[in-house]
């Protein structure tokens, strides 16, 4: 009821036919200047696109052993497996790729671009090892509605080179809105998933965004709520999240603490190692608290809780093209310079939650 909204506090500005949420008067604040600074991602020079549909999974999905054996067969057959990402392993800053189900391949065995003159791939004649495979399956291909202009080919994707681009990926239906950075990977993420490219943007900064509390606070209500506290995060409502455009100085230090947190991330979870999740951990708070301050510059000057001019000496040595070690090396020692008791880093993000609730 209007009565109770307005004894407890809570505006009731722009309700109209777009989709609206209520919000208490801190969040509408903090939602109001953050939309106010940014720009539909529609209006990026980027695109977002669905993972592959490929009409039957069990044929086009295989595991690990099946991939071995059919390279170990044919070593042509290692430029059409690549590896699968499904929706549900996709988490902030990480996948759980190496701890998926079985099926963690693919056989690309895509249609081809006409725009671009990509023939379609031909498995009968070029990887005839493929090709036996798909024909124990070929009455279930035959007849299914997603095919390509063969029946052992998948459907039309114009988009099929986007998969081998630096590309943020996300899942369609996520309780964390987790969004994971892929440089040097190549997942194809399955249908369940979206991923977004772009040549002009810095891929980076949009994930340290996109992960950020800020953006959980301000955009989380922004995507349809489902069953199990769950959000749909398809791409008709990403368009209309407003980011803020980035510095290139800021868009400089993203580019290295997110490689350093992924590569932490990832590491930590082969090796189940706690140091490393302690390091991984402190680089999620450090780039909140960056984000923090790409918006809302004035109010961390006047509480004293600037902590990108701490941040950015630190990255001075980093390397975006280093190795996955080298990276998990700088992301260790950027956690004992910057987590050290009397480093400012340390104890600006200590009273942040007191400072600046």
């Amino acid at each position: 009821p209007r009565d109770y909204f307005e004894s407890n506090a809570v505006p009731l500005i722009g309700l109209g036919a777009s989709p609206w949420v209520i919000l208490t008067p801190e969040r509408y604040r903090i939602k109001v200047e953050v939309e106010r600074q940014g720009l539909p991602l529609e209006k990026w020079q980027i695109a977002i696109y669905r993972g592959i549909l490929t009409g039957y999974n069990d044929a086009f999905y295989i595991g690990t052993e099946d991939r071995n054996k059919f390279i170990a067969e044919d070593s042509r057959c290692a430029e059409l497996i690549v590896p699968l990402l499904r929706g549900r392993y996709v988490d902030k800053f990480a996948t759980q790729w190496e701890k998926a189900e079985d099926e963690k391949w693919m056989i690309n065995s895509h249609n081809g671009v006409k725009e671009l003159g990509i023939p379609p791939v031909n498995l009968r004649d070029d990887y005839p090892v493929l090709w036996n495979h798909l024909v124990a399956h070929e009455e279930k291909l035959t007849t299914r509605l997603d095919k390509g202009d063969h029946w052992s080919n998948l459907r039309n994707c114009a988009y099929i080179n986007d998969f081998q681009k630096v590309k943020i990926i996300y899942p369609e239906i996520t309780k964390r809105l987790g969004f994971f950075l892929d440089k040097g990977n190549g997942f194809y993420p399955n249908n369940k998933a979206f991923i977004l490219t772009s040549e002009a943007e810095s891929l980076p900064y949009l994930t340290a965004v996109l992960n950020s509390m800020l953006f959980r606070c301000c955009f989380r209500d922004n995507f349809p709520e489902l069953m199990g506290n769950t959000y749909e995060v398809r791409k008709i409502f990403m368009d209309k999240i407003p980011i803020k455009k980035p510095t290139a100085q800021q868009a400089a230090l993203f580019e290295a603490l997110v490689p350093m947190v992924q590569a932490a991330k990832a590491e930590s979870q082969k090796a189940d190692c706690s140091e490393l999740k302690s390091v991984a951990s402190f680089l999620e708070e450090v780039i909140d608290a960056c984000v923090m301050e790409v918006y809302f510059a004035d109010h961390m000057a006047e509480h004293r809780l600037g902590i990108m001019t701490h941040v950015t000496p630190l990255l001075e040595d980093f390397d975006a093209a280093a190795s996955p070690a080298e990276q998990v090396a700088a992301a260790q020692q950027f956690y004992a310079q910057a987590n050290d008791s009397k480093h400012p880093i340390r104890n600006i993000l200590i009273r942040i939650p007191v400072d600046s609730p």
